[in-house]
């Protein structure tokens, strides 16, 4: 890698270490990048971000804390406390930033997709007072039809 070029970072995932009971012996792959959908477990999603999950066998089985923030300089992914420190509290405020900004353009476009629903209903509800209305004059103009023909009928006799 040329000196040019970031060093990959991690996807903020929480501020607070995951709770675990680790068994001892058992191979484990910690997610490092963030994208896993089985935190704090990898589950293939780093594939092209560059960065690789950190293998962890554990000598006891017992509870474990593993990284939720993905900011530990723990070399196995074990929370070190950062998502407490100024580094883990700035990663976390740029990732409510991120969300809240996500969440905007989420509303934004909810509101402008409930907009074109209301016209949507406006424009169907015109057309069935139409309908309406022509089902009426149909049903009249049936009815003078009806009674013209019966009008006509019993003229002649």
């Amino acid at each position: 890698m040329s000196t040019s070029e970031e060093t990959p970072k991690p996807t903020f995932v929480q501020p607070k270490p995951y709770k675990v009971d680790l068994e001892a012996g058992k191979a484990y792959y910690w997610c490092a990048c963030g994208e896993s959908k089985t935190q704090p477990f990898c589950d293939g999603s780093h594939k092209g971000t560059g960065i690789k999950p950190k293998k962890i066998v554990v000598e006891e089985s017992k509870t474990y804390f593993l990284c939720g923030c993905k900011y530990t300089h723990n070399e196995l992914g074990f929370c070190d406390g950062v998502h407490r420190k100024e580094e883990g509290i700035r990663k976390y405020n740029e990732f409510l930033l991120k969300a809240n900004s996500s969440l905007k353009q989420e509303n934004e476009a909810a509101l402008n997709e409930q907009s074109e629903l209301k016209n949507k209903l406006k424009a169907a509800e015109r057309k069935q007072k139409i309908a309406n209305i022509v089902a009426v004059l149909s049903t009249a103009l049936i009815a003078v039809g009806i009674a013209a023909k019966f009008a006509h009928t019993y003229s002649k006799h």
